[in-house]
């Protein structure tokens, strides 16, 4: 489904009768508010970034190095998920689970901002790999031929969310309307947990990794 599909969906459904179904702008506007909501409830896409210590990134691995100890992650960064180093050449294992947030812990990264990380760990060259929650693109009027970046099962959602959106715009209060609308949303988002309609990446470190540095 393109985006244009979806508005022509929500033209004819949830904004029939107002005004706002004229304006696309607007209507994209609220799809992309409804995007980012849907990315912060499922884990629609999750991405990697493998950090060389005490190296800035690339193309491959888009983050910034600050300082000796701090990087700033992607553009699309929403959250930290997981972090992982080296194993010690003893072990059998190709890579280990890093703490995070954890004061006392040598090993420790840490959130020092929403997109900055600390990582204390003093070996040049070594690397530090992070999953994190990555957000939706934000989508104009020139991405309507641009496939929507949901799953089928998320549409009915999604058209939702637009409903409870432009009901607030008109009114710009809360009103039966829009209530309703959100309420439609959530019970949809709870459908789609319940029913077990997303797969929750179980995320395997070594398999990750096995092509990205980590040996």
């Amino acid at each position: 489904m393109t985006i244009q599909q979806l508005i022509d969906m929500a033209k004819q459904g949830e904004l029939k009768n107002l005004a706002v179904a004229n304006d696309t702008n607007a209507i994209l506007g609220f799809l992309n508010l409804g995007l980012i909501e849907l990315y912060k409830r499922f884990p629609i896409d999750l991405n990697e970034v493998v950090i060389t210590l005490g190296e800035d990134g690339d193309v491959d691995n888009p983050y910034t190095l600050i300082s000796d100890e701090l990087y700033e992650m992607p553009s699309d960064f929403m959250w930290l998920t997981s972090a992982y180093g080296e194993a010690p050449e003893y072990s059998n294992e190709t890579v280990v689970d890093l703490p995070v947030n954890e004061e006392d812990d040598p090993l420790s990264v840490n959130m020092v901002s929403w997109n900055t990380l600390q990582i204390p760990l003093t070996t040049d060259g070594a690397y530090v790999g992070v999953i994190y929650t990555a957000s939706p693109a934000v989508y104009t009027d020139t991405d309507l031929a641009e496939t929507l970046p949901i799953p089928p099962q998320m549409v009915e959602a999604l058209l939702h969310y637009i409903g409870y959106r432009a009901h607030n715009a008109v009114t710009g209060e809360i009103s039966s309307e829009n209530t309703t609308h959100y309420t439609r949303f959530e019970a949809s988002c709870s459908r789609i947990e319940q029913k077990g309609m997303i797969t929750v990446d179980d995320i395997s470190m070594d398999s990750r990794v096995s092509d990205r540095g980590f040996v």
